[in-house]
Order: C-alpha cells, then structure tokens, then sequence
C-alpha cells in the first residue's frame, strides 16, 4: 500500500484558487451590496467609474489570479437589474460628442444599502460568527 505523501506547506495551490466556484461566488454576491455603496459615495458616477472601483476591494483577489477585473458582461446586467427595482436611476450626459450613462442611488436604494449594512454589523458581532473565524484560525 502506498503512504500519502505529507502535506507539503509550500505547495501550489494557484490552481485551486483560480476561478474557484467558492471566491467567485462571494465576490459576486459581495458586488451588489458593494455596487449600490459606491454609487452612494460617488454619485453621479458611470458604468466604467463603478467598474474602477470595484476592483479596488478586490485588488489583492486580482493580484493573486484568483479574481479576474470586473467586467462590463457582468456588470451592466447588474446595474440594469438594480434600475428596474429602482434602487439606482440613470441619466445621460455628454462627454465631450459621446453620451454616457451615470447612475445615482435612490431612496429604495439607500433604504437597502443600509438595511444590508445593519445587517452585516449584527452578522459580523454574532457569537457563532466570532467562534466561527476564531476556529478556522487555529485549523
């Protein structure tokens, strides 16, 4: 019988990281609550802005391959489908002989950011959260 090889703390784990289900999946959940506080903070600001910004939560996921930058496929989708809630409204303004889309939040919109946010704050000060992250730390 074959003895496993021991764990080898300097293994190559690029691989696993990069494009795994689980990242991605936090990162784009995390997106939309981080999508309507951007545009809070620096309305009015377009579709290209809100991209730059995302990225800069995500720069050490970027920097380390196992996020890609934000992409416009995704992104409009999500601002299209925030409109039509009305948690964001858009307008057009030139930009030199190009009209671009800014985007503002709205009250329903500020309403959910900050529902979100209170909610994130009693998640984060849960007991079982602490005990959680507190675990995982000694692993």
């Amino acid at each position: 019988m074959k003895e496993e090889e021991p764990h080898n703390i300097n293994t190559d784990y690029s691989e696993i990281i990069q494009n795994n289900f689980v990242i991605q999946s936090y990162v784009n959940g995390m997106s939309r609550f981080l999508i309507l506080g951007i545009v809070k903070s620096k309305e009015p600001i377009h579709g290209y802005g809100i991209l730059k910004e995302l990225d800069k939560f995500f720069t050490t996921l970027i920097q380390e391959k196992s996020l890609k930058k934000s992409n416009p496929s995704k992104i409009y989708p999500v601002l299209n489908k925030m409109e039509e809630l009305q948690l964001i409204k858009s307008h057009f303004e030139m930009k030199g002989n190009r009209k671009v889309k800014f985007y503002k939040i709205t009250s329903e919109g500020k309403y959910v950011l900050d529902y979100l946010y209170t909610r994130f704050d009693h998640i984060h000060g849960n007991k079982q959260w602490t005990e959680l992250f507190r675990d995982m730390d000694k692993s």
